[in-house]
C-alpha cells in the first residue's frame, strides 16, 4: 500500500488536505473498492491525529491483507476543517453547552457528493458503483456518515457509524430521517461505547454516555423503518469504550471485513 496527499479547493477557496491509501499497483484499467473517511487527520499519521493516536486504518488493511482476510481497496480520508468542524459537520445550527455550529452541514455533504467525489473518482482508479462505496466517520463525522447516507442513499453502499454524535440535533435528525432519509439496501456498521463521555480526570460521566447510545438505538429505528434489514447491521456496543481514536481503532480490522462482504462474496 501506498499513501498519497492531495490538496484539493473547497467551496471557501481554502485548501484541504485529502489523504490517501492506495493499492501499491493496480493494473490500467482496473479501479478498486472505496472507503471515504471524514476527519482525514487521525486516520493514518500519529503526528496529525488528535491526542497523537490514529484510527489505525492502514494497520488493520495491512493485518487482513496479510492474512488475506481482505482485498485491496483504497481508504480516502478528507481533513476537517480545524475550529470550523463543527459547522462543517453539522447539518442544523446547534448551541449545546460549550459546543455551537453555524449548521452548514448540508452544503458541505452537497460538495462532497456533487463535486469532491466525481474530482477524485476522476483523478485515482476508484470504483464508482454504490456496493464498492463506503462511508465512515466518528462523533459529528458520524453524524455526517448518517446524514449522506439518508439524503443520498444511492451514493454508497454501506455506512460506518462511530459514536453518533446526534445529540446536538436530535430533533431535526429524527425528523430528517423520517420525512427523506432512505436506508434501502443500505448496509450499516454502527459502534457506541458505555463510556463515551469522560472528565479529564477520568470520572465517566453516566448520563451523558447513555444518551449517545439512546440516540444510536434511535438512528437504528429510523433506519429499520425507512428501509434497512436487521440482516445488513452489526451493531456494536462496546463494555468500556470511549469517545476517542483508540476505541474506533479497535473496531477496524472488523470494519473492514464487513466493508468488503458484499464484493467479496461475488468474488
Amino acid at each position: 500500500m501506498k499513501r498519497e496527499d492531495i490538496l484539493i479547493e473547497m467551496l471557501s477557496g481554502e485548501k484541504r488536505r485529502v489523504r490517501l491509501l492506495l493499492p501499491e499497483q493496480v493494473k490500467d484499467g482496473e479501479k478498486v473498492p472505496v472507503l471515504y473517511m471524514f476527519d482525514g487527520q487521525n486516520l493514518f499519521e500519529k503526528e496529525d491525529a488528535f491526542g497523537g493516536v490514529t484510527w489505525g486504518v492502514q494497520e488493520a488493511l495491512k493485518a487482513l491483507l496479510e492474512r488475506k482476510d481482505a482485498v485491496p481497496m483504497a481508504v480516502v480520508g478528507i481533513d476537517n476543517a480545524k475550529e470550523n468542524r463543527l459547522d462543517e459537520y453539522g447539518p442544523w445550527p446547534f448551541t449545546v453547552e460549550n459546543h455551537s455550529s453555524a449548521g452548514e452541514g448540508d452544503i458541505f455533504a452537497k460538495d462532497f457528493i456533487e463535486r469532491i467525489l466525481p474530482l477524485l473518482e476522476k483523478e485515482y482508479p476508484l470504483k464508482t458503483e454504490r456496493e464498492y462505496r463506503a462511508l465512515a466517520g466518528s462523533s459529528m463525522g458520524g453524524l455526517m456518515t448518517a446524514y449522506i447516507g439518508a439524503k443520498y442513499p444511492e451514493m454508497f453502499g454501506t455506512l460506518g457509524v462511530f459514536s453518533l454524535a446526534s445529540w446536538v440535533s436530535e430533533e431535526p435528525f429524527l425528523e430528517m430521517l423520517e420525512t427523506e432519509g432512505e436506508f434501502q439496501n443500505a448496509r450499516i456498521f454502527l459502534q457506541v461505547g458505555t463510556e463515551e463521555e469522560r472528565e479529564a480526570e477520568g470520572k465517566v460521566e453516566y448520563e451523558h454516555s447513555q444518551t449517545y447510545i439512546d440516540n444510536s438505538m434511535r438512528f437504528l429505528k429510523k433506519a429499520l423503518k425507512k428501509g434497512a434489514s436487521l440482516e445488513d447491521l452489526v451493531i456494536k456496543i462496546g463494555a468500556g469504550k470511549t469517545h476517542n481514536e483508540g476505541a474506533w481503532a479497535s473496531y477496524m480490522e472488523e470494519f473492514i471485513q464487513f466493508v468488503q462482504k458484499p464484493y467479496l462474496q461475488k468474488e
